[in-house]
């Protein structure tokens, strides 16, 4: 992209970087409040771990001319060491729990391979990471390669990221879309109308309904699989409703992730938010509209089965009544099974999110995790090759599923046991991996624009909390948002300068 018009496109996703955690008070410990708190090598298809890619040159990366590195041909089996690899670059992410294990293995694997390299890691809390990153990014000062999410985004539109488009043109593996369980050229990204690349994806997180196991058996009911639909699971929400335990039904999540999530099940061609990439009008007063926000009158209205969001703060424990082991079904991501549900005292599963209608089943990411390389990097070639080695090697791939908070993307590592079947892994646990299989295209459940929470969190969320207790019905909650969403993005869009 470069500078001019582009250097003020985004803040894109800037509350992103504060908002995303100020706003997910309905879910209790959610997953970033978590990370907050928080301080196999495989045999198989070619694959190369660690073997260079022609480069582009210095003028093209925008980086300072590098000492020559020697190339080295791609090798038909496992890891090889690149001989003239040299540099010291640091990789930064926020802090991901147990899962830290899995960047420090990969680190680990990626400097033996490679003695001429270096790779300082640094973890920080969610939140202080991002703050932090964007004070390095003013300074001009950044880490060189950057753990996210399409948020990363903001910082390429603003001239600041590597454009990967050569190096990943040029791989040998990545441009193999049959060895991936998903397109690594992000098509999420490409939504901004770029076919540039500024990052490299590592992992998916997907949508899943998860269930007590435990509850389901007490009352005498089938669990849910994954041909149930969404009536199926009102009906048993309403069953497992137990007021003498505080026991309820069902727990919805984020709100502006599951709106969008039921929105792309009914078989909508929009999003709520039109266009979907830098909105300019809502349209929620249609059938759809309607009948998703249907959902949180239905639960908590009208069957009193949903956990009240009054209520979610008061669970001490993370995932809010489903984690506490007072409540039968929740809607979450796959990360949560990963590294917090394992530990949860009582028998669970999972299963695909329950559709709307039959035999309609959208692929639905919440997002992609993705490393970025900052354009200022001093070694180039060594932070592309370990952002390779974690997105396109066995080994790296590997040590990313065994830290279970991203689902691998090679598919010789997505579908091993190690991955599918770990010695933790609950009935269901492999849907993670078929969930991010489904047919495309892949659908994003967020309005991709300047500020991605603030309309949600002042409109949205109160919207949500009124049906479920009945103060308003959906046909008023749709208007509502409507009333306050256009001229909202309307004006959001005439602040948006041209895309070049």
């Amino acid at each position: 992209m470069g500078h001019g018009p582009g250097l003020l496109i985004l803040r894109l996703f800037a509350d992103h970087v504060t908002g995303r955690r100020d706003n997910m008070k309905h879910q209790a410990v959610s997953r970033r409040k978590f990370l907050g708190l928080t301080a196999l090598a495989a045999g198989g298809v070619a694959l190369s771990a660690c073997t260079p890619t022609p480069a582009p040159t210095a003028a093209s990366t925008g980086a300072s001319e590098q000492p020559t590195q020697a190339a080295v041909e791609p090798s038909p089996a496992g890891a090889t060491p690149a001989p003239g690899l040299a540099g010291e670059i640091e990789y930064f992410t926020y802090d991901l729990g147990a899962a830290n294990a899995s960047r420090e293995s990969i680190v680990q694997a990626f400097q033996e391979q490679n003695p001429g390299t270096k790779v300082k890691l640094t973890f920080l809390p969610y939140g202080e990471n991002w703050d932090k990153l964007a004070a390095l990014m003013a300074a001009g000062s950044p880490p060189d390669v950057i753990y996210g999410d399409f948020s990363m985004l903001r910082y390429a539109l603003e001239g600041q990221l590597l454009d990967l488009t050569e190096w990943f043109n040029n791989d040998p593996v990545l441009t193999k879309n049959e060895l991936f369980t998903m397109d690594m050229r992000d098509p999420v990204q490409a939504m901004f109308g770029t076919s540039h690349l500024y990052n490299l994806i590592l992992g998916t997180w997907v949508p899943v309904l998860y269930y007590n196991a435990d509850i389901f058996a007490a009352a005498g009911e089938d669990v849910p699989n994954e041909d149930w639909t969404w009536d199926d699971v009102r009906v048993a929400a309403k069953k497992l409703v137990d007021p003498a335990q505080q026991q309820y039904g069902m727990q919805f999540g984020t709100s502006l992730d599951v709106l969008g999530w039921l929105w792309w099940q009914h078989g909508a061609t929009d999003l709520w938010a039109v266009p979907q990439i830098f909105p300019e009008k809502t349209d929620f007063a249609n059938p759809i509209g309607a009948q998703v926000l249907s959902h949180w009158y239905d639960f908590g209205y009208v069957d009193k089965s949903a956990v009240p969001f009054a209520e979610m703060d008061s669970y001490q424990a993370y995932g809010a009544a489903f984690g506490a082991g007072k409540c039968a079904m929740a809607v979450g991501g796959d990360w949560d099974a990963g590294w917090s549900y394992r530990e949860v005292p009582f028998n669970w599963g999972v299963t695909f999110l329950p559709t709307v209608k039959k035999d309609y089943e959208p692929a639905l990411n919440c997002m992609v995790a993705t490393n970025s390389i900052a354009k200022g990097t001093k070694f180039p070639e060594v932070a592309w090759q370990l952002a390779r080695f974690m997105s396109a090697s066995v080994e790296g791939q590997a040590a990313i599923g065994e830290g279970a908070y991203e689902t691998p993307v090679l598919k010789e590592v997505a579908h091993s046991d190690a991955v599918l079947k770990p010695e933790w892994a609950k009935p269901g646990y492999e849907v993670r991996v078929r969930a991010a299989e489904l047919p495309g295209p892949m659908r994003c459940p967020y309005p991709l624009n300047l500020n991605l929470w603030e309309f949600p969190s002042k409109h949205i969320d109160p919207t949500v909390e009124k049906l479920s207790t009945g103060e308003i019905k959906p046909e008023e909650a749709v208007a509502y948002l409507d009333k306050e969403g256009t001229p909202y993005f309307a004006e959001m869009k005439k602040a948006m300068p041209q895309i070049n």
